[in-house]
């Protein structure tokens, strides 16, 4: 084994160690809002390598309207639950929403937002919600446990030490909130958390002008932090300065810019300034961004119907697919991805795989480098029976994303069925493997990888 191979399982033990602390110790568990039955079940085959003998770590909540009693469950019975959330449910609009709800009820939870973009405008407004971490779908075993572990570890010192600050702000005591913070920032000079709470007791304290100081510094310490600004934006409507509480709203609105309800109010100061102009542009911006919103939300639900008729009558889902487009209009972007991908499955349950490929190509004009259409693409060639042209794209879908074969089982088997077809007998044998290791019972993987391996035998 390479020195850097090594490295990396050594890494990836000590990641597996902190969830299974978080399990075991301190009665971790997973809520998982979702319809996307590969992340659930590449969630279940993460924890199950953990090896963790505890029962219920894994929670599914059918529908959003069902969260919040399952959060509260989780904590009633002394659970420290994590949520992951599919964005794809609705629009941004309503997911953050649903995370600013989670957060203000639930301080203590932790949120990982699904996603398959990358887009940062929509990243920050779902930060700016409350959210604690990514899974940018699709997603391997490995980089779901990094991404777990990172957020999921025991609260280092400092924070723990920032959290009894905190509460002593919230019980009005900020003089002892001030030393214990003090006492952090000697030790981490440049830590934006503790001067966010250095701020937050100030503030308390009736110290306006230091806790703006605070404030500003955080900023400096950690350019994309959102609560310090958000933090001077409260501060300059307490002390009663619109001028200044606009300016905090311009750089919240740069580096978030696709929350609407902030450019009404940024709309609003703009009028309470005299500024009339520059508010009815804002407040148009805030019409536009609230009315695709809306589409996107109408648009969501098409394609969930479109999906739950996708088996029975594929014809009539294509049929609402097409409409869901059609609804986003020229406002396509990366996240309808999701909505070719399913179009691309329609057609090809008809047999129409050429025109499948057809919408897989639409879309890589949005997503040039998203390798699921590529692998989407490979499939439809595949059942044309043009081996030579599916293995090729199915070569760049690995090329661009290496860890996809491990997304899935089902991934895996198709991936390895396709390079079996050619000359790319080896990436087959692998991608079968990887199957394998994901679900040994898969039979149609093992059927096919202990052929090649007889077919080889016989060669020999």
């Amino acid at each position: 084994m390479a020195f850097a191979d090594f490295q990396a399982k050594q890494q990836q033990n000590k990641q597996k160690a902190v969830l299974r602390d978080y399990f075991v110790k301190r009665s971790g568990q997973l809520l998982c809002l979702s319809d996307d039955p590969t992340f659930v079940n590449l969630l279940r085959l993460t924890v199950k390598e953990l090896a963790v003998n505890q029962p219920e770590l894994i929670v599914l909540i059918p529908d959003a309207s069902r969260a919040l009693k399952a959060i509260s469950d989780s904590f009633a019975a002394d659970k420290k639950p994590a949520l992951f959330i599919e964005r794809v449910m609705g629009t941004t609009g309503e997911t953050s929403f649903l995370v600013k709800q989670f957060r203000e009820s639930f301080p203590e939870l932790r949120i990982f937002v699904m996603t398959t973009t990358a887009e940062k405008g929509r990243i920050m407004l779902l930060y700016e919600s409350g959210a604690d971490n990514f899974v940018l779908k699709p997603i391997s075993s490995i980089d779901l446990i990094e991404k777990m572990s990172a957020t999921l570890r025991q609260p280092s010192v400092i924070r723990q030490l920032l959290d009894k600050a905190r509460t002593l702000i919230v019980k009005n005591v900020s003089k002892e909130a001030i030393k214990i913070t003090q006492k952090v920032l000697e030790v981490k000079p440049d830590n934006a958390s503790g001067y966010v709470v250095m701020g937050d007791a100030l503030r308390v304290s009736g110290m306006a002008d230091k806790a703006q100081v605070a404030y500003e510094r955080a900023c400096k310490y950690s350019e994309d932090y959102l609560e310090p600004l958000q933090k001077l934006v409260d501060l300059a409507r307490e002390t009663g300065k619109p001028d200044m509480q606009l300016e905090y709203l311009k750089r919240l609105d740069t580096l978030s810019p696709l929350n609407a309800q902030r450019k009404v109010e940024m709309g609003e100061l703009q009028v309470t300034l005299g500024n009339t102009e520059a508010a009815k542009q804002l407040f148009d911006t805030a019409v536009h961004r609230a009315y695709k919103d809306a589409m996107a939300q109408v648009a969501a639900m098409t394609e969930k119907i479109a999906v739950s008729l996708q088996e029975a009558d594929p014809v009539q889902a294509e049929k609402y697919l097409r409409r869901c487009l059609e609804l986003k209009g020229n406002d396509l972007t990366v996240d309808d991805l999701s909505t070719f991908n399913q179009l691309g499955i329609s057609l090809r349950k008809q047999g129409r795989w050429q025109d499948a490929i057809v919408e897989y190509k639409k879309a890589l004009k949005i997503a040039p480098q998203a390798e699921v259409l590529f692998y989407n693409i490979a499939m439809a060639h595949a059942e044309g029976k043009e081996y030579d042209t599916a293995i090729r794209s199915m070569l760049k879908a690995l090329s661009l994303n290496s860890g996809l074969p491990r997304s899935s089982a089902g991934i895996a088997y198709n991936m390895g069925r396709v390079f079996s077809l050619g000359y790319t007998r080896d990436k087959a044998m692998q991608c079968l493997e990887i199957a394998l290791e994901l679900q040994p019972d898969h039979e149609a993987a093992r059927a096919l990888l202990d052929r090649m391996r007889e077919e080889d035998e016989k060669e020999q």
